[in-house]
């Protein structure tokens, strides 16, 4: 069967940004993957009209408002707000419970979900502090 280019281009499914954003987050890609990709769809006129995929870039910037530094570490400053920003309403125990994690290149700290229907959120990172009572102390102070 032969298609005429015209008749082919129209029979195309061109991804949305929704099914973009969901096969970004399936496949775990870089930023710098995610641009390839993205490039590469516009090229092959695979992107419905007004699908962006540049926003990877600074998609954080908006949460910078609530993560410092100090030293060595990077904390989260309101995690109350955060979470409400994020789009949660409720801070607490019965939701959410602290996970420290330490291996010999950093430290880290997340809030989980309880039900495991949210993703988890991270607190607290350092690369450079040592696994010792006095961090986890420092951690635990700033969370």
């Amino acid at each position: 069967m032969y298609f005429e280019p015209h008749q082919y281009d129209r029979s195309i499914d061109k991804f949305t940004q929704s099914e973009l954003n969901d096969l970004i987050r399936k496949l775990q890609l870089s930023i710098e993957n995610i641009e390839l990709l993205g490039s590469g769809l516009r090229e092959k006129n695979m992107l419905a009209s007004g699908v962006k995929f540049s926003w990877y870039r600074n998609r954080e910037k908006e949460f910078r408002k609530y993560y410092a530094q100090e030293d060595q570490l990077v904390f989260c400053t309101d995690i109350r707000n955060f979470l409400h920003q994020l789009g949660e309403r409720e801070y607490g125990p019965n939701t959410w419970c602290l996970f420290i994690d330490s291996s010999k290149r950093s430290l880290k700290a997340v809030l989980l979900h309880n039900n495991n229907v949210l993703a988890s959120i991270p607190l607290t990172h350092s690369t450079k502090l040592p696994e010792s009572y006095e961090t986890l102390n420092l951690v635990l102070e700033k969370n």
